[in-house]
């Protein structure tokens, strides 16, 4: 008999079959380094590059940016990854949205999804979500990525 707090097969597979979200704030510019930033606005976690570093294999980044990215999790519920993530960025929110205006920078929201198969998240915001996102002037993306079922 399995105990209650074992992982039976059927709940690993299910797992597996979960969509892989990964949520992220970018802030981007042309004309300004934003390393700065890691001290100024201080959000745990956050990391910063330079335009021109390499991004992977073969790619260079095209724009100075900041970043914080939350770690990849297991949900069908993109607005609840948002939530997260708005969270961790809620007590610097001011600050982050006067660097945004004074430096005039781009402010981008990613919800970036593994899918296996047919199995896709809900593609719902909620509405306190967006008026969040809008008071950082920020984009929001969702780039899905499909793999072939087992």
């Amino acid at each position: 008999m399995t105990a209650m707090t074992q992982p039976t097969d059927i709940d690993l597979d299910l797992r597996h079959m979960t969509p892989l979200v990964r949520a992220s704030f970018r802030l981007t510019s042309e004309r300004h380094t934003l390393d700065h930033l890691l001290d100024e606005l201080g959000v745990p976690g956050a990391r910063s590059w330079q335009r021109g570093e390499t991004e992977g294999i073969s790619s260079q980044r095209r724009s100075h940016g900041w970043c914080v990215e939350l770690p990849e999790q297991h949900t069908y519920a993109l607005d609840d990854a948002l939530s997260q993530l708005l969270a961790v960025l809620a007590p610097h929110r001011d600050d982050i949205v006067a660097t945004i205006r004074s430096l005039e920078l781009d402010a981008h929201f990613g919800l970036h999804v593994q899918m296996t198969g047919d199995r896709a998240p809900a593609g719902y915001w909620s509405p306190v979500n967006i008026k969040t996102i809008a008071l950082y002037e920020a984009s929001l993306e969702a780039d899905i990525s499909v793999s072939p079922a087992p």
